[in-house]
């Protein structure tokens, strides 16, 4: 038998120095994640914490395991962000915040553009179709009972707008990291209802000079055969 002091024994509280550790490597993976994308390693992620690289690989078995929490807290903040825009009592406004905190989110994170698709070891798409969709089918389809959306518009086009703003994003951030707010502004106006107030462009048209320099970071997708 399992004396009743063993089994009430507390967990051992964690030790100052491992917690402080731990927080300064996810603080600086989620920062890298952000900039550079999956391909992160394990060793600029301690470099940038200003810790050893054992002391990271004691906190993470490998870079995939680092990478997929970083990936789920995002998908936590996204969950979090919808079900505020759900609750939002004016179907226009529900989905107006759902869809462009979504985007903010994909314009300015590049771990989160990368993460989305079902690469890279992580789940991906799965993983957003699962847990976020419910809630996006019920904030599209309230504004499309209330008359505000196209009712040609469904939830599966969503997606396609993360798509359009994460391309932006990864060809023109460097230009005008605001860039994509004003396109997905257009696209917005070509969602709602006949009749529906367009909303303002709520970000300025590029300089030619700035086109100059979008059409040379541009280029061609694979070819696929």
């Amino acid at each position: 038998m399992v004396s009743t002091a063993a089994a009430t024994t507390p967990a051992r509280p964690v030790r100052k120095d491992v917690a402080r550790n731990r927080a300064l490597l996810l603080r600086a993976a989620d920062e890298l994640f952000s900039e550079r994308g999956v391909e992160i390693t394990l060793d600029d992620v301690a470099r940038h914490a200003g810790v050893g690289v054992a002391t990271a690989y004691r906190h993470f078995d490998s870079k995939q395991a680092l990478v997929s929490e970083l990936f789920q807290g995002r998908i936590d903040r996204i969950a979090l962000r919808m079900q505020e825009a759900e609750a939002l009592a004016d179907p226009r406004k529900a989905f107006e915040a759902f869809v462009y905190q979504a985007c903010e989110m994909q314009a300015n994170d590049r771990g989160m553009r990368e993460s989305v698709g079902a690469t890279h070891g992580l789940p991906g798409a799965a993983v957003i179709r699962d847990r976020l969709q419910p809630v996006a089918t019920r904030i599209v389809d309230r504004a499309k009972a209330a008359g505000v959306l196209r009712p040609e518009f469904t939830t599966t086009d969503v997606p396609m707008l993360f798509v359009m703003v994460g391309g932006l994003s990864d060809y023109l951030g460097s230009i005008d990291p605001g860039l994509w707010r004003r396109y997905l502004d257009f696209f917005m106006d070509g969602v709602l209802a006949a009749g529906t107030e367009h909303r303002a462009i709520s970000a300025p048209p590029l300089a030619e000079s700035q086109v100059e320099a979008a059409m040379e970071h541009w280029h061609r997708p694979p070819s696929r055969r």
